[in-house]
């Protein structure tokens, strides 16, 4: 197998990912080829009050719908004033500060999309989350989710480093094949959607079309301007829509 893989790499280097992909899984296993879908659940129960959970943001991946749906399951919502979820921007830094502050004494749950729109204020965020965080009066029920887009060359920092240091980073980038796509999709659903439904069997044929659906135009989207004449990036919400 890997000297056919020299073949290929010399002679048809556009087959080599999929001849990759299968050295992989013969030799290692397929637990290295097929990525299990992100659970929001098993990664809250590592969370603490002063371990936050920052995510790097990648084009159609928006972590708010998963933040809130194991917001309500633990009693957070915005509808009782328990989670605050603010899009930074040029002003929001105070509104910012003040709900950090609050949740921090009542217990709630904060979560700052973008940050990276803010990089000057940064130094300042990181000051008050460990004020926050070190405070005698901490509520251990206080959560605080932070996501930000990568620094577009390596050697930029926009995050404090011991923000990182101190965070659960998930970096979940959708993949690039179909039946990952797919899995991918599906894991967003649950039984209890489908058995809400009154008519279940017509319910899960309508929710596998439209997976295979988004699957296929989020493929697509690789093809640039020949996939797509504009640019969009069919997250995660779309599907759930």
């Amino acid at each position: 197998m890997f000297q056919r893989l020299l073949l290929l790499r010399a002679m048809r280097p556009d087959r080599l990912t999929g001849a990759l992909t299968k050295f992989i899984e013969d030799k290692l296993g397929k637990q290295y080829i097929e990525q299990a879908p992100f659970d929001i659940y098993k990664t809250y129960e590592e969370m603490t009050p002063k371990v936050p959970i920052f995510f790097v943001l990648f084009p159609g991946v928006d972590p708010t719908p998963e933040v809130e749906r194991v917001g309500a399951a633990n009693g957070i919502t915005a509808n009782n004033g328990k989670f605050v979820n603010i899009s930074m921007g040029q002003g929001q830094e105070e509104i910012a500060a003040n709900a950090l502050t609050k949740a921090g004494k009542e217990g709630g749950w904060v979560m700052l999309q973008n940050v990276h729109l803010m990089v000057t204020w940064m130094k300042v965020f990181e000051r008050q989350l460990e004020i926050v965080t070190e405070s005698e009066d901490l509520d251990p029920n206080f959560r605080c989710f932070i996501s930000s887009e990568p620094p577009p060359l390596p050697d930029m920092e926009i995050i404090p480093e011991s923000i990182l240091q101190n965070s659960i980073k998930v970096s979940n980038e959708a993949p690039s094949d179909l039946k990952a796509n797919l899995h991918r999709a599906f894991a967003h659903f649950t039984q209890e959607d489908v058995d809400g439904s009154s008519k279940p069997m017509e319910f899960k044929a309508l929710l596998f079309g439209l997976c295979v659906f988004h699957s296929l135009i989020l493929g697509r989207r690789k093809f640039g301007a020949q996939g797509w004449s504009k640019h969009y990036n069919f997250n995660d919400g779309d599907l759930t829509i």
